[in-house]
């Protein structure tokens, strides 16, 4: 890896740590505000806003990050994000906060594929695994301080600051990222060269027909599905079950967020081979479903946070290796359409994970919610897993003997 692209992966994956955790402090500002007026559909109108234009945009936004150059798009969105943010924080009417969340929520759904697009074009093609490795433990540690951080601004400011602070996260993002040395570019077609059709379900298509990465995104998909499901039960099964404080219920979440970053440094090591990603994102998302079994098991909650930890390295390793998939299995130019649908899946399938979960918590005790949760999901894994990797390294073999 070259200096210029030292430089820039140092810069966009402190950028990109910046701004969730600025997003972290800010989502849980805008649940302790509207909670306070004790109106529960208010939660659920306000976590729709930050997820359905993520799925409603995708392909649009995909298209877009494919065919714009991604420096001067990405710092002028990022300087959008920041006026919305900075409005939250001034205005605090409910429903004026639900728009501008579904309004921030919009310029979101094209920065995250945008900057997930960049990244290979960044670091070089040869240098993925070790850029995602780099950005995802950034993530992480914001990931696990933003919560916490969070509830003192909120004690110590008020409902405002916390916004203005996310703004400025996006403020800095907009600058840094114009202040790259490389960009992504859109192919300039030569004179002879006809312009394609406008194609905004390519993304998709792509991730169900390529035998590489249709494996990943199946079963992470059900991992999402189990993992959502076990997160409506935690605050439940911790609090109610195993009879442990809320210091103690949040310890759990620091663990798993301690392990994600340990997880996400470790994949540096992980070898840039696409039938290599797949095993690891598979044996990964299968020791993910025991650890969660496991958990389930427990009769006191100090057994809790080595289980969650560990669950946390797993799932550190998954996002490094998913990411790194995606990238160097995707051709470049329908890399932002790629990102695009399956954050939108995967978006989806957290969706419909909060809402099974709360189903199955009106019929099942959380104890049995992490049980089944760990059981389907490794099932899954030892079910489809073999069939899929076989058409992986059938895949594999046959683009080897072509070249």
């Amino acid at each position: 890896m070259s200096a210029v692209q030292r430089r820039d992966l140092r810069l966009l994956a402190l950028l990109r740590g910046v701004s969730v955790l600025g997003d972290s402090i800010a989502l849980i500002t805008l649940y302790l505000r509207v909670a306070h007026g004790g109106q529960g559909w208010m939660i659920a109108a306000l976590s729709i806003a930050a997820a359905l234009p993520l799925v409603a945009l995708a392909p649009v936004a995909g298209y877009v990050v494919d065919h714009v150059p991604a420096k001067t798009f990405l710092s002028l969105l990022c300087l959008a994000e920041a006026a919305v943010c900075a409005s939250i924080g001034v205005w605090h009417g409910n429903f004026v906060t639900v728009v501008l969340m579904a309004l921030l929520t919009c310029g979101v759904a094209f920065s995250l594929p945008g900057y997930s697009a960049l990244v290979p074009t960044l670091s070089g093609e040869e240098n993925v695994v070790v850029a995602q490795s780099t950005i995802q433990s950034f993530q992480g540690v914001a990931l696990t301080a933003g919560p916490a951080l969070g509830g003192l601004l909120v004690g110590a400011t008020g409902q405002s600051w916390p916004l203005y602070f996310d703004a400025l996260s996006f403020l800095l993002a907009g600058v840094g990222t114009f202040l790259l040395r490389t960009d992504r570019r859109p192919k300039v077609l030569e004179t002879h060269e006809t312009k394609p059709e406008r194609d905004l379900g390519a993304g998709v298509r792509l991730i169900f027909t390529d035998p590489m990465l249709r494996p990943v995104m199946v079963t992470v998909t059900v991992f999402m599905l189990s993992l959502g499901a076990v997160n409506v039960a935690e605050v439940f099964f911790i609090t109610r079950t195993l009879h442990a404080s809320a210091v103690f219920y949040g310890l759990t979440g620091t663990s798993f967020g301690v392990g994600s970053v340990v997880g996400s440094l470790a994949s540096k090591r992980l070898r840039q081979d696409p039938l290599v990603l797949v095993s690891t994102s598979l044996l990964a998302i299968a020791a993910i479903g025991v650890l969660i079994g496991a958990v389930g098991l427990v009769e006191h909650v100090a057994y809790v946070f080595p289980l969650m930890a560990a669950t946390g390295v797993a799932v550190g390793v998954v996002n490094v290796a998913f990411s790194t998939l995606f990238a160097v299995q995707t051709p470049e130019s329908l890399r932002g359409r790629v990102f695009a649908a399956s954050g939108a899946l995967f978006t989806s399938a957290e969706i419909s994970s909060m809402a099974l979960g709360g189903l199955l918590l009106t019929t099942l005790s959380p104890r049995t919610v992490f049980q089944l949760a760990g059981v389907f999901s490794t099932v899954t894994v030892f079910v489809i897993g073999p069939l899929e990797l076989r058409t992986s390294r059938r895949a594999r073999s046959l683009e080897v003997q072509g070249d």
